[in-house]
Order: structure tokens, then sequence, then C-alpha cells
């Protein structure tokens, strides 16, 4: 398990592998809150950046559960 430190706090990040894209950074969606004003706008530059490194957020709860299981959940949610 990964973090990724923004704001001086760390956030779980994993890298996991899609079958279509190969290696993808994934991380939780309180990462994705701390990183927006209200949903619409990066709260930085820095945030910015961060955002566009990670290809999907998905809850605490789910950041650590298998990669297969991990796998499936983001193939159904991207639909």
């Amino acid at each position: 398990m990964d973090t990724i430190k923004f704001q001086n706090k760390k956030y779980k990040a994993r890298e996991i592998e899609l079958p279509e894209l190969g290696n993808v950074l994934i991380s939780t969606t309180s990462l994705n809150d701390a990183l927006m004003n209200n949903g619409s706008d990066y709260v930085s530059d820095e945030a910015k950046n961060i955002d566009e490194e990670i290809y999907f957020f998905v809850e605490e709860s789910e950041v650590e559960i298998n990669e297969v299981d991990l796998v499936k959940l983001i193939s159904q949610q991207e639909v």
C-alpha cells in the first residue's frame, strides 16, 4: 500500500493492473474530497497535478480489498 501526501495528511493509494489499461493508480474518495472545493474546482495546482495521476477513487473500505475484486468493482463503476 502506498500513500499520497497532500496538505500534511497521508491518503492511501495503490497501483493495480486493469486489463485494458495496464497499471493505474487509485486512491480514496477522502483524497478526492481534499483536492476539490465543493467538488468543482481544485484547491491548488498541486491538487490538480495529484488528481491527474489518479485513475479512480474508491471508498476507504475498498482500497485494501484484493486486486481481483477491486478490478471488478472499478470495471462495474466505469460502465
